[in-house]
């Protein structure tokens, strides 16, 4: 399974990408800075972060913190990619077109 598939679900063209082409992809087709993009991950491990938390301090049961877990780590990553390449999908279709030899594999 890769990257792409679990992070950016709601995108088509990133599912089926590694964790590299993903980065590759977000900058290249958002115009965003290396550091911006940084920036944005920490922003969403601080949401996931906050998810699970709230699931474990509501929670003892091993089953439910597993469940906040995996909402935590899927939701804020889904919704973020869906938001920023729902208006920027025909940039970034233009430029995996553009560097299709990456792309490709």
């Amino acid at each position: 399974m890769k990257v792409g598939a679990i992070f950016a679900g709601f995108v088509p063209e990133l599912r089926k990408m590694s964790g590299a082409l993903l980065m590759k992809a977000w900058q290249g087709g958002t115009g965003f800075s290396r550091n911006k993009i940084y920036l944005h991950c920490v922003i969403l491990l601080a949401c996931s972060s906050a998810i699970f938390n709230t699931f474990l301090r509501l929670t003892d049961s091993v089953i439910l913190n597993f469940f906040g877990l995996l909402l935590a780590l899927t939701v804020p990553a889904n919704i973020y990619f869906a938001a920023i390449f729902s208006s920027r999908r025909p940039q970034l279709r233009k430029f995996i077109e553009e560097n299709w030899e990456e792309f490709s594999s």
